[in-house]
Parts: structure tokens; sequence; C-alpha cells
């Protein structure tokens, strides 16, 4: 499954890929500039701190499945 972080905006939610994110720029306390590969960027109306603690938390994930893959296919794998 792919994983989808979902943003809020101001036509909606925005459901982004995290590998496809490039950088978050805070405009405002409340408001956020998200760019995307492609020069997409999509203004979101949340902080900055949210969508990039959200980003983050898929990335760890991300990470330890990838070493639970890893662990079951060759025996331990140090982390």
């Amino acid at each position: 499954m792919i994983p989808f972080v979902v943003v809020k905006t101001k036509a909606g939610l925005a459901y982004l890929r995290p590998e496809h994110v490039v950088a978050v720029s805070a405009t405002d306390p409340s408001e956020c500039l998200i760019l995307m590969t492609d020069g997409v960027t999509i203004a979101a109306t949340e902080p900055a701190e949210d969508v990039v603690a959200r980003l983050e938390a898929e990335a760890r994930q991300e990470d330890d499945a990838a070493l639970i893959k890893e662990s079951k296919n060759h025996g331990h794998v140090a982390r």
C-alpha cells in the first residue's frame, strides 16, 4: 500500500506522497507552503510543524518496515 499524508488546504484536503515532498516553508504560524517534486506547491492551512511531524512519522514507519523486511530475509540486522 502506498502511504499518503493528509494535509488541510483552503480547497479541502490534499493527499501527499511523502517521498515527493521537497520542502515545507512556514509563511505564517498557522499556514505553510509545501514544495513538491516537479515544482508543484501546495498551500496548507495548518502549521508547518504539524505537517513536518506527520512526514517524519511516516518516514520512520517506512524505515522500520524496511528493517523488519530485511531482518526476515537475512536474519538479525543491527539498528
